[in-house]
């Protein structure tokens, strides 16, 4: 394995690890407090990260600007 696909790799990782810590976060505060601005919030962020790294938003945005 290249050092770009193992560092693609660790990113990958670290993105689903942050994501499970957010949930985590999301769940706790949906259970204990009503700050309902603060999930939607914990959600946008989620979304935008699988938008971003899963989804590969940016690589398809400069495709298409690129054409």
């Amino acid at each position: 394995m290249t050092d770009a696909k193992k560092s693609e790799l660790g990113r990958g990782v670290m993105i689903f690890v942050l994501l499970a810590v957010l949930t985590a976060v999301e769940y706790a505060l949906a259970v204990t407090t009503p700050l309902w601005g603060v999930l939607v919030a914990v959600a946008v962020l989620k979304a935008s990260l699988v938008l971003q790294y899963y989804m590969h938003l940016n690589r398809v945005a400069s495709e298409a600007g690129g054409h």
